[in-house]
């Protein structure tokens, strides 16, 4: 039996890239590139576990994270420091929230726009993260790069060795351009399966999102990096602010 990914037991808690470095390096480029302050409120939009709105917390901001997931929300508050500046999680989905010029600055990272349940993925969270947002407030957004994803798309992956590993089949369909990734995990005990699906966006495509959704003056770049975004880029990482 497949299971949401993102559920009790999720590949995604044990991530093997999702390093404290890792974050930290991305927070710290994050914050290069917003004229933010200590004790400014951020938004982290899909946090799962919980790790980008603890590292935001421990460098001083008032962090509220939300994800749909119960698992996830419930990894991020075990996860979370017992002292200090700690972010508030909830268990929510990004179209639903409910907030008014309420934010300094948003993030949504790591594939969480395009997700897709049902039939439908959840672009319309840009207009919930719009209104969430003070104005002049800025947006920061990660995804894929669509045309590097599918020229470089991995039909097959491992993680692990030996009798305990992870074992991800992937497929694309060229017509919706949405990635089906099934992940099982093996153990001599037994074998958990996982499904994840997202929507892959070109950078004229999402464009177009975040313009209709009010953002304005938008700057991508290459990854975490302040390169500009080129053709061969794996990843996006889009800069957009809400007017005055």
């Amino acid at each position: 039996m497949e299971t949401n990914f993102f559920e009790q037991g999720s590949p995604y808690l044990v991530h093997p890239l999702l390093t404290a470095q890792r974050t930290a390096e991305e927070i710290d480029f994050i914050l290069s590139i917003l004229p933010v302050e200590t004790g400014d409120r951020f938004l982290d939009i899909g946090c799962g576990f919980g790790r980008h709105s603890i590292e935001l917390a421990r460098r001083g901001f008032d962090v509220l994270g939300f994800d749909p997931s119960a698992a996830m929300i419930a990894a991020a508050q075990e996860r979370s420091p017992t002292h200090g500046m700690r972010p508030e999680f909830l268990q929510l989905r990004g179209e639903d929230l409910d907030a008014v010029n309420q934010f300094d600055a948003a993030i949504c990272l790591f594939t969480t726009l395009g997700q897709v349940a049902g039939q439908k993925d959840d672009r319309d969270l840009l207009d919930s993260t719009y209104r969430a947002l003070r104005p002049a407030g800025y947006f920061i957004l990660e995804i894929p790069q669509r045309d590097w994803a599918v020229n470089n798309f991995k039909p097959e992956d491992r993680f692990g060795e030996g009798k305990n590993y992870t074992h991800v089949v992937r497929s694309c369909d060229p017509g919706s351009n949405i990635v089906t990734e099934e992940f099982t995990l093996v153990s001599p005990a037994e074998q958990r399966k996982y499904v994840l699906q997202y929507h892959l966006f070109s950078r004229s495509e999402i464009s177009l999102l975040l313009e209709g959704a009010g953002f304005a003056g938008l700057t991508f770049y290459a990854g975490y990096t302040t390169n500009n975004l080129e053709p061969d880029s794996p990843t996006m990482v889009i800069r957009a602010q809400k007017p005055v």
